[in-house]
C-alpha cells in the first residue's frame, strides 16, 4: 500500500511539473507572456520609428513582446518564402497587394475581432480610407498610412503668370486653362511647362474615376473600353501632344530622363500630382517657394497597414496590438518624424500634422484630409493586370498608337485574364 502511495504521489508530481513546463512554454498560455512577430519594409531609421510606437503600445500590453524585423529586397517574394516554409510572422505590413495574401487565405479577415474589441472603425478612419483594405466584403488590415496623391505648385510662378493658387473645386478643364497659362516658350522652345502628365498609373486611373468610369463594373467585368476611360487616356495625352503644357519623352530624354519630382524643384514644371515622400525632399531645397492642394476631384491613396496572418497562434494578441499601433498616442511618432501621413481622422487632424513645417515653413497638410479617394481596383491579379496596361499604355502615352488599338487591346486582355 506504501508503495502503491509513492508512485501515485511521483505520477502526480509528474504531472504538476509537466503543467508547469507547459505553462511556461506556451506563450500564449493565460497569464503568462506572449511573443509575436512583425514584419515591415523601410530604411534602417523607420525601424527605429515602427520600434518607438511598439514600446508605446507594450505601456498598453506589458505581457505581449513584439519581434520587428525588417525585410529587405523583394518584400513580397521573401514573406511568401516565410509563409511557406512555416516560419509566417504573425503581423505582417502589407500595401496594394493585401488581396492576393486574402485571395490565398494567408491573412485572416479582422470583422469579428474588431466587433469584439469594440473598434469603431468609422470614428477611426473616413469611410474611403478604411475601404483600402477590404476585401469581399470583409476588413482584412487596419489602415496605418494612407497619404493621397495632391497636387504640388509652384506659387511664384503662379503669381508671375497671375494665375490663382489651385482648389479643391477645380475641374480637369481649370488644370489646362492654369497649365496653359504656367507654360512659358523662349525663341520657339518651352523652358517651362505647366503640368506634368507622366504616365504612371495613379495619374490617369484618377481621370478615369473623376470621370464617372472605374476599371471594373459591378459585377466585375473589365470596363476599359467605355466613354470614362477614352476621355481621360484622350486628355492625359492630348496634355502633351495637342496643348504642349507637359514635357514629351523627347524633351525628357533632352534633360536627362528626370522625373517629375526634380524637374518640380528645379522650377521646370509648375504643377505635379505625387504623393507625401515628395514633401521631405523639397524641404531640402532652397529658393523654392511652394505649397500643395487637394487633388481636383477623386484621386488615390498609396498606403500600408498592419494584417494578422492565418498562421499566427496568437490572433488575438495580435489583434490588440495592430488595434493599438493605429490609435493617435501610438501614430503620433511617425507624424513628428515626418515619416507619412497618418491614416486616421485622428492622425490627419492632428495639431502635430496640420501644423508640422518642412523646410522652416507650414504648408496646407489639411490637403490630405481634405482629398477625396475612389475606390480603388485592387484585385488578387492587379500585378497582371496592371503589366498588361503599362506595356500598352506605355506606347499610347508616347504617340504611337492610336486610342482605339490601345484601349481594344487592353479591354480583350483583362477580360482573358478576368474570365
Amino acid at each position: 500500500m506504501r508503495k502503491s502511495l509513492k508512485v501515485i504521489s511521483l505520477l502526480m508530481l509528474v504531472m504538476v511539473m509537466g503543467l508547469t513546463a507547459c505553462s511556461k512554454g506556451d506563450s500564449g498560455a493565460a497569464g503568462g507572456k506572449v511573443d509575436l512577430s512583425m514584419t515591415i519594409w523601410g530604411s534602417e531609421d523607420e525601424k527605429k520609428i515602427y520600434q518607438e510606437r511598439l514600446d508605446i503600445v507594450k505601456q498598453t500590453y506589458p505581457d505581449i513582446n513584439v519581434k520587428l524585423n525588417v525585410v529587405a529586397g523583394d518584400y513580397d517574394q521573401k514573406v511568401q518564402t516565410m509563409i511557406a516554409g512555416g516560419t509566417a510572422p504573425d503581423i505582417m505590413m502589407i500595401a496594394e497587394n493585401y488581396q492576393a495574401y486574402a485571395s490565398k487565405n494567408q491573412i485572416v479577415s479582422l470583422d469579428d475581432m474588431i466587433q469584439a474589441n469594440n473598434v469603431n472603425m468609422s470614428e477611426r478612419y473616413s469611410d474611403d480610407i478604411a475601404n483600402l483594405m477590404k476585401f469581399d466584403g470583409k476588413q482584412f488590415g487596419m489602415p496605418d498610412r494612407a497619404g493621397a496623391m495632391v497636387l504640388f505648385y509652384n506659387k511664384d510662378l503662379f503669381d508671375k503668370a497671375g494665375v490663382e493658387y489651385p482648389t479643391k473645386e477645380w475641374t480637369q478643364e481649370d488644370l489646362l486653362a492654369a497649365a496653359q497659362k504656367l507654360t512659358v516658350k523662349e525663341n520657339g522652345k518651352t523652358v517651362q511647362w505647366g503640368y506634368y502628365p507622366g504616365s504612371w498609373w495613379p495619374q490617369w486611373m484618377q481621370l478615369i474615376y473623376q470621370n464617372g468610369g472605374s476599371l471594373f463594373d459591378e459585377s466585375g467585368k473589365p470596363t476599359f473600353n467605355t466613354e470614362p476611360v477614352r476621355k481621360a487616356l484622350q486628355f492625359m495625352n492630348d496634355l502633351t501632344f495637342t496643348h504642349g503644357v507637359g514635357p514629351t519623352p523627347t524633351e525628357i530624354a533632352d534633360m536627362g530622363n528626370i522625373g517629375a519630382d526634380p524637374l518640380f524643384a528645379q522650377g521646370k514644371i509648375a504643377m505635379e500630382t505625387t504623393g507625401f515622400w515628395n514633401i521631405g525632399s523639397l524641404a531640402k531645397v532652397e529658393g523654392i517657394n511652394w505649397d500643395i492642394s487637394p487633388i481636383w476631384g477623386e484621386t488615390n491613396a498609396f498606403f500600408n497597414g498592419f494584417t494578422i496572418t492565418n498562421a499566427s497562434k496568437h490572433k488575438e494578441e495580435a489583434f490588440k496590438i495592430i488595434e493599438a499601433l493605429t490609435t493617435p498616442e501610438a501614430q503620433l511618432p511617425m507624424i513628428k518624424a515626418g515619416q507619412d501621413a497618418p491614416a486616421t481622422k485622428a492622425g490627419l487632424s492632428s495639431d502635430e500634422f496640420l501644423n508640422a513645417e518642412y523646410g522652416g515653413k507650414k504648408i496646407n497638410m489639411a490637403a490630405f484630409s481634405e482629398s477625396t479617394i475612389y475606390a480603388e481596383p485592387f484585385n488578387p491579379q492587379w500585378n497582371e493586370m496592371m503589366k498588361l496596361i503599362n506595356d500598352k499604355l506605355g506606347v499610347y502615352f508616347n504617340n504611337k498608337a492610336s486610342l482605339d488599338d490601345t484601349v481594344t487591346e487592353i479591354q480583350s486582355g483583362l477580360e482573358r485574364i478576368y474570365k
